[in-house]
């Protein structure tokens, strides 16, 4: 998919959701923002949320979902002007769970309210996805693959509950690598 089917989807289904709806959705995202959430925070409450819907949502289609949402995410990644930096630092810590919080009672309420009003189903998901493709969208490719590698390894492990906080391997992804590491415990560092 390129960039402007991408947008036309988008904006076909947001047509079809209604004003109220989208108006809500950009709300949610400028909630969100206000936070000013760090980079690692802001990735660790993406993840969180992306493994919630997928565990909640799409139990029974998490794979297609998250590759939705990694195709999505890159695409915005690719056409964003200027492109978007790649991560160079660690951020402090901040508050993750309400961010999460925010981003996962919004989508909730925007799917309740969409569901309520008859929107189709499709519609429901690509709203879905444009709100996390386009906040993860924000990082570079690297990002993007480790935190849905994360997110997939987080989704795999049985103890797993939705909404609980997703951190990311992001400290030692900036850090550089010793003589010493053993390569096969390294979490993947992102794409070639």
């Amino acid at each position: 998919m390129d960039m402007s089917s991408l947008i036309e989807t988008i904006n076909s289904a947001l047509a079809a959701v209604g004003p109220a709806t989208e108006g809500r959705m950009r709300e949610l995202m400028a909630e969100f923002g206000e936070l000013n959430l760090g980079d690692e925070d802001r990735l660790a409450a993406l993840a969180t949320v992306i493994a919630a819907a997928a565990a909640t949502h799409h139990h029974r289609h998490k794979t297609i979902y998250l590759e939705a949402v990694r195709s999505w995410a890159l695409e915005i990644a690719e056409a964003l002007e200027p492109a978007p930096l790649r991560l160079s630092g660690v951020a402090l810590a901040g508050p993750i769970e309400e961010g999460a919080e925010i981003l996962i009672a919004g989508l909730e309420s925007l799917i309740d309210s969409m569901t309520e009003a008859g929107v189709r189903v499709q519609d429901r998901l690509v709203t879905e996805l444009a709100v996390v493709a386009r906040l993860l969208g924000e990082h570079d490719a690297n990002t993007i693959h480790m935190t849905l590698m994360t997110v997939s390894d987080s989704l795999a492990d049985p103890r797993y509950q939705p909404g609980a906080v997703i951190r990311l391997p992001l400290r030692e992804a900036v850090q550089p690598l010793s003589r010493d590491v053993r390569l096969e415990a390294l979490t993947p560092r992102g794409v070639a």
